[in-house]
């Protein structure tokens, strides 16, 4: 009997929370959300100007101008420029702000990242770390847009249906994103404790400042379109940062700063946001 190693398990599960939580982000959406989100032309734009062009170029200034070891540079470039966090609604839910645009801004950031992710990582990466961007298009295709657009489709044609799906798949993700954290601490456990002092929490707690204080700044004249920019565009999107590290990657230290990287975004756009309310 082949007993599948740590690494391989944590690939696993990975691909199980990615793929749940993209298909219940699907189900969810409203066609009125998404179009709510395109008809903010100017809020839109600026939205996309900070999420896929502002952050990862302020974590590639970062990485250049500060010496950290490669992985370390590869994992924060990598989360900053994996946009359409799927904490970006309960965010604004916390935060008693504008969750219909929350949801269709995640939606669109979500669809338009099978093609920067990849173009972003081969622009921003250092330059001794090779990705192949069709690989990761593909990777981001299969793993994150195909199941969005099932749930959203799902949602549209059998609505029934979709509403009884919803609960199994949305407890599914919660599940294996618990099982995921744990399985990451057990098996990268050392790669962990190798990032204190290595400057990269540092960096990564500069990099969400900056991410609330771009998206504050540039969410319009309204507190509620504000609030949301600045904790969507903060948090990230995990799911695929982490999927994309663990099957793309072999340096382990670049998974585990993709991981405390997120933490950083996520609990510090969840304090901001409970703030706000």
């Amino acid at each position: 009997m082949i007993v599948p190693s740590g690494q391989e398990v944590v690939e696993s599960v990975t691909t199980v929370f990615v793929l749940s939580t993209m298909f219940s982000m699907g189900v969810k959406l409203s066609a009125s959300q998404l179009v709510n989100a395109l008809r903010k032309r100017r809020l839109l734009a600026n939205s996309l100007a900070v999420n896929l062009v502002m952050v990862p170029l302020i974590a590639y200034l970062l990485v250049r101008t500060v010496s950290v070891e490669t992985g370390f540079a590869a994992g924060i470039v990598l989360l900053a420029v994996s946009p359409g966090a799927p904490f970006g609604p309960k965010l604004a839910e916390v935060s008693d702000s504008d969750v219909a645009f929350a949801s269709g801004l995640m939606a669109i950031l979500c669809m338009l990242s099978v093609v920067t992710i990849p173009v972003s990582l081969l622009l921003l990466l250092p330059g001794d770390v090779a990705v192949d961007p069709f690989a990761i298009g593909r990777m981001v295709l299969g793993i994150q847009l195909v199941p969005l657009l099932l749930g959203l489709g799902m949602s549209f044609v059998v609505p029934a249906l979709a509403d009884r799906l919803y609960p199994s798949v949305q407890r599914l993700s919660d599940y294996t994103f618990v099982g995921l954290i744990i399985l990451l601490v057990i098996v990268y456990s050392d790669s962990m404790v190798s990032l204190l002092g290595t400057g990269t929490l540092g960096l990564s707690a500069v990099a969400v400042g900056a991410s609330l204080l771009l998206g504050y700044g540039l969410g319009g004249p309204a507190r509620a379109t504000r609030e949301v920019l600045a904790t969507t565009t903060a948090a990230r999107n995990a799911a695929i940062a982490l999927f994309i590290a663990t099957t793309g990657f072999s340096d382990p230290n670049v998974l585990t700063t993709v991981l405390a990287f997120s933490f950083i975004g996520v609990v510090g756009s969840g304090l901001i946001a409970g703030v706000w309310r």
